[in-house]
């Protein structure tokens, strides 16, 4: 499965962002192939659909906002609504559902 890690060049990757699709990975127990993409500016961030930083693809469905992303494209910190409030980085199992419901989609599309 391939996980893309959208981050931009002023906030970085973010050590709890990262903690928390490593955990996601292993919960999930699922082989995953992680790409690290920088974002330079405000016009790489329409071209890669950033939605800020970071912002967290599985399979190319936004961990969010799955696949009714905004067309509001930004290179600034990105928040997620969790049930601790506002966060700069999305929680564990946000992305470990994602994970799942792209591999469940991935499976029935294979039978």
């Amino acid at each position: 499965m391939k996980i893309q890690f959208l981050y931009s060049q002023a906030t970085g990757r973010g050590a709890e962002a990262e903690e928390a699709l490593r955990l996601a990975i292993e919960a999930t127990g699922i082989a995953a192939e992680v790409e690290y993409i920088e974002v330079t500016d405000s016009e790489d961030a329409k071209r890669k659909r950033f939605l800020g930083s970071p912002t967290i693809r599985v399979e190319g469905v936004d961990v969010e906002y799955g696949e009714r992303e905004p067309d509001e494209y930004q290179s600034g910190t990105r928040y997620y609504n969790s049930l601790e409030g506002w966060k700069p980085y999305p929680n564990a199992r946000q992305i470990a559902n994602t994970i799942l419901e792209v591999q469940q989609r991935q499976g029935a599309a294979q039978n």
